[in-house]
């Protein structure tokens, strides 16, 4: 069958999935009348808001004002596109979407076979680990790592013996020796890649399966861990170890907190540092980066304390700055190598977050620590350093204020420290800082400041009123076409109105729910609020209501307008302009008397 268009495929999802379930699995519901309520994922509440409406496949919380149709709830609560969206459902519901390039449908399918076998694969090794007599080399590892059982449980830990079990367990199931190769699970004399290792499962942010990390339990291994190389599922500069389990932490506590190993992030979990993630011992991507700037704006760095350490630490602040996040580090005592090593002697990851210093900060204070004020050829060297520091800083407000607390860190004139003219870059990031990860998927369209007001300022009261009306009234838009004077309400209200009533005339609800991605922000959240919850009326006589008040007020003002323009034309001796005026103030007054 060949693959579906687009718009067929955007339909077929929709038909197929139900907005109640897929919202099910990242918020409980319960049935209130006709909508499912609970608490709403997207901002931190008691009392539930957040409604969504079978029926109409459209939810709306009540509390943060935002709604939409079952690709807006999960580019929201996946911090995706709607192409990224459209995959993942798409997955879901069995829908095959149009291929991009020739090969693409046999790239998705491989895509899928080697998922496959890593999730078989991650569960291989876990039953070794927590059932067999082949795994207590991986149980005694943990117990040395102070490693809990559920926290193993929850990281998917689990434990290769040697030999070819794994091959023969996927060959038992019939699956692909060619596939297993590729996933980098089976070598190709047939034994198993990973060989008597603590298994470490790498996963997605959505929790899938992408390869494995595999630690050595005996003593004389040279290769203390091995990885699975790059396939077409993993890359490595394009995965956050633990991301899946940390992001809900990092979007309620406001940061990511960035460690090297994956044995440091399991460690802070177990000790409350669930907000942690891991760049699995490669230096910080601009892949990574991004990843982390969908879910938070604040980046913690605790590398370890060794000179790689220490120069990861300064890529990783110069890299998220370009990106837009505030960074800062977090210092560990000299005595501990690394954050799981601080963590399990009892070391206080509260007192050290509390201590962290902004990352520009804690760069140019180890420039400078082995530097004095009082002696000459320091001060020449500190400044060398300080401008090579500042010179690196992508925003200039942020580049003046740390140039100026630099010389209170290191005691000298902040004259001293004036950037020489080739290190001064004018506008260099600017243009560069993307949008927040908490901010609406859906931004107001061009730079026009009015564009950005809130609904309140763009539409009257009244209009909105009625706009939700009819996005559950459709039959009411013919009432509104013949009675309400389009021409002289206001032009924000009449070109919302003209939307609206031009897709229900097209093809009544289904066609409003089709365009209603393309109308702005503010008149979306109308209609998806509307679908959420109806107003408790919708009659004809609220209609009629609604239409005489909105026209009476587009009088009202064509009446003001006409007594301004009367008063300036007095003032200016207009005999002509005070006498047409006149008359033309005498019609829109009898008419209102009509």
């Amino acid at each position: 069958m060949p693959p579906l268009r687009a718009d067929d495929a955007v339909e077929q999802v929709r038909a197929r999935l139900n907005l109640v379930d897929v919202a099910r699995q990242h918020v409980p519901l319960r049935k209130q009348g006709r909508e499912w309520v609970g608490l709403c994922p997207f901002h931190q509440e008691k009392t539930p808001s957040f409604a969504v409406n079978e029926q109409k496949q459209s939810w709306f919380c009540f509390g943060c004002q935002q709604g939409g149709d079952i690709f807006d709830f999960v580019q929201r609560i996946e911090k995706v596109d709607f192409p990224a969206a459209l995959r993942m459902l798409a997955d879901t519901a069995g829908v095959e979407l149009p291929e991009r390039a020739p090969g693409e449908r046999r790239r998705s399918e491989l895509r899928r076979r080697l998922i496959e076998l890593n999730e078989l694969a991650g569960k291989y090794y876990q039953y070794v680990l927590t059932s067999l007599p082949a795994g207590e080399p991986g149980r005694q590892l943990l117990q040395q790592r102070e490693i809990e059982d559920d926290v193993a449980t929850r990281f998917g830990l689990g434990y290769a013996p040697g030999g070819s079990g794994l091959s023969a367990y996927l060959r038992k199931r019939s699956l692909s020796a060619a596939d297993a190769q590729q996933a980098g699970l089976v070598r190709r004399d047939g034994l198993d890649a990973f060989q008597q290792r603590l298994v470490v499962p790498i996963r997605d942010a959505r929790g899938s399966i992408l390869a494995f990390t595999g630690r050595t339990v005996l003593a004389d291994e040279q290769r203390k861990y091995i990885n699975t190389r790059e396939t077409e599922v993993y890359s490595k500069s394009r995965v956050l170890f633990a991301l899946d389990l940390a992001r809900p932490v990092i979007e309620e506590r406001g940061h990511a907190v960035l460690m090297e190993g994956q044995f440091d992030v399991i460690t802070g979990h177990q000790r409350g540092v669930e907000n942690a993630v891991a760049s699995s011992g490669t230096s910080l991507s601009e892949d990574q980066v991004r990843l982390l700037r969908r879910y938070t704006d604040e980046l913690v760095l605790v590398f370890d304390q060794d000179s790689a350490g220490r120069q990861a630490t300064q890529r990783a602040t110069e890299l998220a700055a370009r990106h837009g996040l505030h960074v800062r580090v977090a210092r560990l005592p000299r005595a501990a190598k690394d954050p799981d090593e601080y963590l399990r002697s009892g070391g206080s990851w509260g007192e050290t977050l509390a201590q962290a210093r902004p990352g520009w900060e804690h760069w140019i204070r180890e420039e400078i620590a082995d530097l004095s004020p009082s002696r000459p050829a320091d001060v020449e060297v500190a400044v060398a350093r300080i401008h090579g520091v500042l010179a690196r800083i992508p925003e200039p407000a942020v580049a003046e204020s740390v140039r100026q607390e630099a010389a209170i860190w290191f005691g000298i004139d902040p004259k001293l420290l004036t950037a020489p003219a080739a290190q001064r870059k004018p506008g260099r990031a600017s243009s560069q800082r993307p949008d927040g990860p908490n901010s609406s998927p859906v931004q107001p369209a061009g730079n026009d400041p009015a564009s950005a007001r809130p609904q309140a300022d763009r539409l009257s009261g009244r209009l909105a009123h009625l706009l939700q009306v009819l996005a559950v009234r459709p039959d009411a838009a013919r009432l509104v076409a013949e009675k309400l004077p389009l021409n002289e309400i206001e032009p924000d209200d009449r070109e919302a109105l003209v939307r609206v009533l031009d897709a229900l005339s097209e093809g009544g609800v289904a066609a409003l729910r089709r365009r209603l991605p393309d109308f702005p922000p503010e008149e979306q959240n109308l209609v998806w609020r509307a679908w959420a919850a109806a107003p408790p009326r919708c009659d004809d006589e609220l209609v009629q209501e609604l239409i005489e008040r909105i026209a009476q007020a587009a009088a009202s003002r064509r009446r003001s307008a006409i007594i301004g323009r009367l008063l300036e034309a007095e003032r200016r001796g207009d005999e002509a302009a005070v006498e047409a005026l006149s008359r033309e103030y005498a019609v829109a007054l009898s008419q209102r008397q009509a």
